[in-house]
Parts: C-alpha cells; sequence; structure tokens
C-alpha cells in the first residue's frame, strides 16, 4: 500500500493564474483598465500569463487588469472582483520570477490549514483575498473606471444594471426635472455602457446636460464604440466650448477650469468612437487652439487617442504643444509611456529626429535623452 501510494502521481500545481483559479472553482474573465475598461480575450489573456505575448494595452510599463471571479454553475457565491498592477518587461511581457511568486502566494492560500475549524478551511474565497492583499500587486481604480468596470460585469453576467440606473436615465431623458448632484456614478456608468439604448436621448440632450453630469458620462464612455452620431453630438458641444475660448480675451492661462475639464472629458468621451476621421478632424482643430496648452487636454490625447498620433500631422501639433507648454518631467513621461507602444514609437521618433523640428521639440527631446530624462 504504501509504495502505491508513492508512485501515484499527485496534481501539478498551476502554472498560471487562470488555471489556480479554475482549480478553485471559479470561472474568469479578464479586463484591460490602462486607457480605458475594454474585455480581454481569454486566449490573449492566457498566453500573456504564460509568458509567450506582450500585454495587448500596456500603460505606464504596466498590465492594469481588472478580473471578474465568479462561481461555478454548482456552486454558491456572489462575483468578485481583483485588481492587479502586473510589471511588464521591455517587451511588454510579464515578468516571470513576479508571476510565479504571485502564483505560490495564491496556492499557499488555498491548501487546508493545520488546526483551522472546517468552516475556517471552507472559505477558499476569503483565504485568496487574505493572499491578495499580502501580494503587493493590488491596486484602486479611479472611481469612474471601477463603475465602469462594474457595469460591464454585469452585462458579461446578464445581470440587470445596478439600482442607480433609472434615477440616471430618467435625468438623461429629462436633464431640467432633476437635480444631477443626486445621481450616483454607477448610474452613470450604467448609462454609458448601454448608450445604445439610450442613443437618441443622448444626442437630443448633449447640448444641454450640466458640465459635471457630461463630463463623468464622457469619462465613462471612452472605453465605448460609440456611433457617428453620438460623435457629432459631443464635438458640437466641443465646438461651442472651443468657440468660447477664442472669443474670450486674455492669454492661455487665463483659460476656464471648467472649459478645459469639459474639453478633456469630451476627447475621452469619442476616444474610441467607431468614426475616426471625425475624432481625427476635432483633434486636429483641438491641437490648434489655445486649449492645447493645457496639459489634461495633452494628456487626454496622448493616452486615450494615441493611435491618432500614427496621423504625423497629429502628432508634431502634439509634441509641438507638449514641448512648448509643459513642464519637462512631463514631457518625459508621457513621451516614456507611447514609445512603449511599438506601432507607435517610429512615428513619433521620426517626428523627434526631423531635422526641420521646432526648437521647443528639439530642446525637450535632448533633455529626453540625458541620462537622467528617462
Amino acid at each position: 500500500m504504501s509504495k502505491q501510494s508513492n508512485d501515484t502521481p499527485s496534481n501539478p500545481a498551476p502554472t498560471t493564474l487562470s488555471g489556480l483559479i479554475a482549480a478553485a472553482n471559479f470561472r474568469l474573465r479578464w479586463f484591460d483598465l490602462g486607457r480605458r475598461v475594454r474585455e480581454i480575450h481569454t486566449e490573449t489573456a492566457e498566453q500573456f500569463e504564460a509568458g509567450e505575448t506582450p500585454w495587448p494595452h500596456p500603460y505606464l510599463r504596466h498590465a492594469w487588469c481588472g478580473l471578474l471571479l465568479w462561481p461555478k454553475a454548482d456552486t454558491d457565491g456572489a462575483p468578485v472582483a481583483w485588481f492587479l498592477r502586473l510589471p511588464l518587461d521591455e517587451q511588454g511581457k510579464l515578468l516571470l520570477p513576479v508571476r510565479d511568486r504571485f502564483l505560490r502566494q495564491l496556492d499557499d492560500a488555498l491548501k487546508p490549514i493545520a488546526g483551522a475549524t472546517d468552516q475556517q478551511n471552507s472559505d477558499p474565497a476569503a483565504r485568496l483575498q487574505r493572499a491578495l492583499d499580502d501580494s503587493g500587486l493590488t491596486y484602486t481604480p479611479p472611481d469612474e473606471r471601477r463603475a465602469v468596470f462594474h457595469a460591464k460585469a454585469a452585462q458579461r453576467l446578464k445581470h440587470p444594471p445596478s439600482s442607480h440606473w433609472p434615477a440616471a436615465q430618467k435625468f438623461a431623458e429629462q436633464p431640467d426635472h432633476t437635480a444631477w448632484q443626486h445621481l450616483a456614478l454607477q448610474g452613470i456608468a450604467d448609462l454609458a455602457v448601454r448608450w445604445q439604448e439610450v442613443k437618441p436621448t443622448l444626442v437630443k440632450h448633449t447640448g444641454e446636460y450640466p458640465a459635471p453630469f457630461l463630463i463623468s458620462l464622457c469619462q465613462c464612455l471612452e472605453g465605448e464604440p460609440v456611433d457617428g452620431t453620438l460623435t457629432r453630438a459631443l464635438i458640437r458641444r466641443a465646438d461651442t466650448v472651443l468657440t468660447n475660448i477664442d472669443a474670450a480675451p486674455g492669454d492661455r492661462e487665463s483659460l476656464a477650469p471648467a472649459d478645459l475639464a469639459l474639453l478633456t472629458a469630451i476627447v475621452r468621451g469619442i476616444s474610441h468612437s467607431t468614426e475616426a476621421h471625425l475624432r481625427q478632424d476635432f483633434l486636429l482643430k483641438l491641437l490648434e487652439s489655445p486649449a492645447a496648452a493645457n496639459g489634461e487636454v495633452l494628456a487626454a490625447i496622448g493616452s486615450r487617442c494615441c493611435d491618432d498620433l500614427l496621423i504625423p500631422e497629429l502628432a508634431e501639433l502634439w509634441l509641438q504643444n507638449l514641448s512648448e507648454s509643459q513642464p519637462q518631467q512631463t514631457f518625459n513621461l508621457l513621451l516614456t509611456d507611447l514609445l512603449f507602444l511599438p506601432q507607435l514609437r517610429n512615428v513619433l521618433l521620426e517626428t523627434l529626429r526631423n531635422p526641420e523640428r521646432s526648437e521647443a521639440i528639439a530642446r525637450a527631446f535632448g533633455e529626453f535623452l540625458q541620462p537622467s530624462g528617462q
């Protein structure tokens, strides 16, 4: 009996987080929360975990992940969300020593605890959560990002929207009859994620929504492939702001913070629009306006509309404004992040190295290349 027991192979420990979670009797869906909230294909996530492929959407040299876990059909329990900030190597791949250490922590948490009660050992989710908290890999997403994640999770699980959805929907339909201050961010996120259901309403009232509501809505819309109709409505609202800025006296430093906040939000709101030409025409106009001296506007374009910077004209205008108006530290941070994207690196370097580049770009890029620049 003893010999048979020694010869019996044990189940190998999971080598990926997906495998370990499956072994714990949970289902799993990966999301990216870096530049916007978007679902990641299961095969893509598994290849990333195995160290075979880069994370598809790196941001600040990390994979900003949202993991949705829910029990398998034959178990009870509510869905669970994990938010992990995983460091990447120079190729954008997962650092395997970090992965392996994390897996050991989680695997140990799932093993029965000697001397513990049956009730303590029957709660693997609680033990996993403790190991997660101790890992050093967790982070807290911005409020609007978390709200969008939960709205998308509800869609994925075919759950109804949150209890805040009716109030948000009512305000969208009748903005003059409801106080926007009473709306919960989760309801606005539900509205954004389900924009197709209320598109005629949003298009009709975009021009009259209070700026604070529209800013929150656009921040939640940044991961949505909004169509041309809604994109045009948002751009019309932004054009009104730009017209007011152009007509106002004073220099760039005197621009109203509320106007700049709304423009920044609208950039985010149309950043995933299916009508790229509409967005790019608007970005060109924005980058030629006084508002382009604002750091938040430039950061929104660089982080959310980075694919549009593949157009050399937009890339040059963005770099020009960035080098002229922002501190060197901001230039370094935004440029370092974008040079990490293979598809964008060559376009930016071509502009940065162009002999006919502006003095401002030449100076900022020269400082960037200094040992302390990165």
